[in-house]
C-alpha cells in the first residue's frame, strides 16, 4: 500500500489499487501454515503482534522521511492491510451472504507456505527500498 501511495499519487486510484494489491500479493507464496502457531493460539497472536509492531514501526519510518501526501501512504497502508482484518468476523459468523462469500474468496486464493517466509523477506526488501527512493526522489 505504501508503494501504491508514493508511485500513484491520485487518491482515487491509489486506494483501489492498494485493496487490490492486498489479493495480487496473496496469490503468490508467503508465510503461513505454521504447525507452530495455529490459529488463535498464543504463538499466533505473538505472530500477529509481531505483524503489526513491524508494519507500524515501518509506516513511522517512511513517514519520517516526509512522503508527498503522509495521509495517503497511511490511508493505503491500512487499505491494504484491511482484508485481513476481516477474517475473525467472517469466522464468527459462519453464514451466507456477501461477507462470507468475501471470506471464501480471500480464503480461496491464498498461497501460504513455511517457506514462504523468503518471498516475504525479498518482497519486503525490495519494496522498502522502492518506497524510500519514490520518497527521496
Amino acid at each position: 500500500g505504501s508503494l501504491i501511495a508514493v508511485t500513484v499519487t491520485e487518491p482515487a486510484l491509489a486506494v483501489p489499487l492498494a485493496l487490490a494489491s492486498h489479493f495480487v500479493l496473496d496469490s503468490i507464496p508467503h508465510y503461513g501454515n505454521d504447525p507452530n502457531a495455529p490459529a488463535y493460539s498464543r504463538p499466533f497472536f505473538y505472530r500477529v503482534a509481531a505483524d503489526f509492531i513491524a508494519s507500524t514501526l515501518m509506516i513511522l519510518f517512511f513517514l519520517s522521511l516526509h512522503p508527498p501526501n503522509p495521509t495517503l501512504l497511511v490511508v493505503c497502508a491500512i487499505v491494504a492491510i484491511s482484508p485481513d482484518f476481516l477474517w475473525p468476523v467472517a469466522l464468527k459468523i459462519k453464514q451466507k451472504g456477501p461477507l462470507w462469500d468475501f471470506f471464501k474468496f480471500h480464503k480461496n486464493i491464498q498461497t501460504e507456505s513455511r517457506s514462504g517466509i523468503f518471498v516475504e523477506i525479498v518482497w519486503f526488501i525490495l519494496t522498502a527500498s522502492l518506497v524510500v527512493y519514490k520518497i527521496r526522489a
